[in-house]
């Protein structure tokens, strides 16, 4: 649900929409640890830039795709076009047989206001589309919350993979003013949360109050700045 280029309150430093872009790096850890099913349509719904469905097609999957409620990058090939993942309507896409979401979804803020519990409710809305697995990318200090212990019992995670490398997630409409800047030196700690369909269907009862937890190691340092030095 990335934004447009609204005007920020002048007393808060958040994009009014909680629109942050991650490197196409931290989807290619996610592909390099977890067997996603290469048989199936890919959708980001809060695609802002398109970093999460390019880097899933440079590692070859085929059905990747990606919308938002606005179109931060029109002209991109892989790009359907704006949609409200949590509107009435349902895209097209979403009526796949078979279908997997991979998102870094806002979190707290839509058109500068707090909308509580924003990111459970997009991934509740994920989990009630996908066929297969939702991976959802997200603040470590996210699985420690009272409110969100049903969401974790009730779909239980298959597994919890942090980056151990912090990634660097500036706000979309900074990104050009920080030129070489805009991805260094990243503050908060990252995880991918991932539930699997397929395997929740195939199990007796639903939810157990546990999911195994992976550590992605950092990238190796001559292929960080190599990757850096090729983005600038």
């Amino acid at each position: 649900m990335s934004g447009e280029l609204t005007a920020r309150p002048k007393d808060s430093k958040r994009h009014p929409w909680d629109w942050y872009v991650e490197e196409q790096w931290v989807t290619h850890r996610l592909v390099d640890v977890l067997d996603l099913e290469p048989d199936v349509t890919y959708l980001d719904p809060c695609c802002g830039q398109l970093h999460i469905p390019q880097a899933l097609a440079d590692r070859g999957f085929p059905q990747v795709y990606g919308t938002d409620i606005f179109a931060r990058n029109p002209a991109h090939r892989l790009f359907l076009g704006e949609h409200n993942f949590l509107g009435e309507q349902r895209h097209l896409l979403e009526a796949s047989n078979r279908l997997s979401i991979i998102m870094n979804p806002p979190f707290s803020y839509q058109n500068g206001k707090l909308v509580r519990g924003l990111a459970e409710k997009i991934i509740r809305q994920a989990l009630s589309i996908a066929t297969h697995k939702v991976c959802a990318l997200l603040p470590l200090k996210w699985l420690a919350s009272e409110g969100r212990y049903r969401l974790f019992t009730d779909e239980t995670p298959v597994g919890v993979w942090i980056l151990c490398e912090r990634p660097s997630m500036p706000p979309g409409d900074m990104i050009e003013q920080l030129g070489d800047n805009a991805y260094d030196h990243g503050k908060i700690d990252y995880m991918w949360v991932v539930w699997d369909k397929q395997r929740e269907a195939a199990r007796d009862s639903r939810g157990t109050p546990f999911a195994p937890t992976f550590w992605i190691p950092p990238r190796d340092k001559i292929a960080t700045k190599a990757e850096r030095k090729m983005a600038a």
